[in-house]
């Protein structure tokens, strides 16, 4: 997250990121391609991308997470999902050498109805994007359904419930309109949904986290 513009309106930049819009969404997508570089190079590092991979980037926002991944996935797919019309297009521009080529595409959708067939994917990520998910359970489900067998559900996050985080950072919070779960919590859930090896990651020194679950 990053700190609010003086000229902003409080109201509408925190709204951005939950589903950015407008003008001003292109400048928080842009802040988070930037500020969620060092964070996502991190939590990349555990999952094995292959090159011949087939990837669904969940709450693709800025896409530049679509980019990293498709230079891993060399001879495989990227795709981006996300619920803002303005995000797809800003993604598909960012990302427009990859598109025109077809190694990766941007579609309008929800995490809950991706619109995917079954069993599609090796590898989803979703980075700093679970918070905003209105059902957790029945995303999970989703996602676990255009999984392979054996495929992999990878969610990076800045952002952690610990006792002491939230407490810290409760206007933040507040004001973002995130909800966020204990590592445990999300561990369990994703259990409960028939994952399996469902490994919690912690950056030492950081609330920087990740959760790596196998269908």
């Amino acid at each position: 997250m990053h700190p609010q513009d003086k000229n902003t309106p409080a109201n509408d930049h925190w709204s951005q990121y939950r589903c950015p819009t407008g003008v001003l969404g292109r400048e928080v997508a842009l802040s988070m391609n930037k500020g969620h570089w060092n964070l996502t190079t991190w939590g990349l590092k555990q999952v094995n991308v292959k090159t011949d991979f087939i990837i669904l980037d969940v709450g693709c926002g800025g896409g530049k997470t679509i980019s990293r991944l498709a230079r891993r996935a060399g001879h495989g797919k990227v795709y981006g999902l996300d619920q803002s019309l303005d995000m797809v297009d800003y993604s598909r521009q960012i990302n427009r050498k990859l598109v025109a080529k077809n190694r990766v595409e941007i579609v309008h959708g929800s995490v809950e109805k991706t619109g995917f067939k079954s069993e599609f994917f090796d590898l989803v990520t979703a980075v700093e994007t679970y918070y905003f998910w209105p059902n957790l359970a029945d995303s999970f489900r989703e996602i676990k359904r255009v999984l392979k067998k054996g495929g992999y559900l990878l969610i990076i996050n800045e952002m952690v419930k610990d006792g002491s985080y939230e407490v810290e950072n409760a206007e933040l919070i507040a004001k973002t309109q995130v909800h966020l779960m204990a590592l445990e919590e999300l561990r369990k859930t994703l259990l409960s949904a028939d994952y399996r090896n469902v490994e919690i990651c912690k950056k030492r020194k950081s609330d920087w986290n990740a959760i790596l679950a196998q269908k």
